[in-house]
């Protein structure tokens, strides 16, 4: 007569199977629950240290803002160059290139803040420490005679910035560099988007509409007191 197999039977018999195949693989278990404690443990480990690198930046760059006024600029930036060798990878390390740019500005070392400038100049639209890199990169370029690369940063913010404040100062920047370099067009182009840009009863638009007088009747070789005629005597 063929015995009647129960569910709690069948539970022994696996119970069984599962101890056998276990005392035959007790090496593989081992080394396999090491492995996870090892990876577990890394991953806390990682996450740890993540946390604390964090701190330490966010610590060291409240102290270089607090230098920044009082400290001289050379000292400055070689002290935010260690800080980002150090922390280059933070969330700080944006504002970082930032302020360091505009300290080597202050140190007469134009040359080397294009570099930070640049890397910093991630979104002019929506970022103000991008927007203030972007003035900082034309500006340096500026000062080490590239007026070229100058023009360029500043038509860049002319054309992404949201700001009517910082799209005027960047259309300003390139219309002034044209006039200086001869191209009157160029610079006669951005004035007129000035005028445009520019309300009615801001001081402003008078002096862009003056200099856009000038431009046009240079152009035409006309001095500005030709153009309005002899005066009576």
């Amino acid at each position: 007569m063929a015995q009647h197999t129960t569910g709690e039977d069948r539970f022994v018999a696996s119970t069984m199977q599962l101890l056998g195949w276990a005392q035959r693989h007790t090496r593989a278990l081992v080394l396999g629950i090491g492995v996870v404690a090892i990876l577990v443990f890394g991953v806390r480990y990682y996450f740890d240290y993540q946390h604390q690198l964090r701190q330490a930046a966010s610590t060291e760059m409240r102290a270089l803002r607090a230098q920044f006024q009082v400290s001289s600029a050379d000292q400055l930036a070689d002290r935010i160059s260690a800080y980002l060798i150090q922390y280059g990878n933070s969330p700080y390390a944006h504002e970082a290139r930032v302020l360091l740019a505009e300290t080597l500005l202050q140190a007469n070392r134009a040359a080397e803040a294009i570099e930070p400038a640049r890397r910093a100049t991630v979104d002019i639209s929506d970022d103000v420490l991008s927007m203030r890199a972007a003035f900082l990169l034309a500006a340096a370029h500026e000062e080490v005679g590239d007026t070229a690369s100058a023009i360029g940063a500043y038509e860049e913010i002319g054309s992404s910035a949201r700001s009517r404040v910082a799209k005027s100062r960047g259309l300003e920047g390139a219309a002034r560099l044209y006039a200086a370099r001869g191209q009157r067009d160029e610079a006669v182009r951005l004035y007129e988007q000035l005028v445009e840009l520019t309300p009615e009863d801001a001081p402003a638009r008078a002096l862009y509409e003056m200099r856009l007088t000038e431009l046009r009747t240079q152009h035409l070789g006309i001095r500005p007191e030709e153009e309005a005629g002899p005066e009576e005597g």
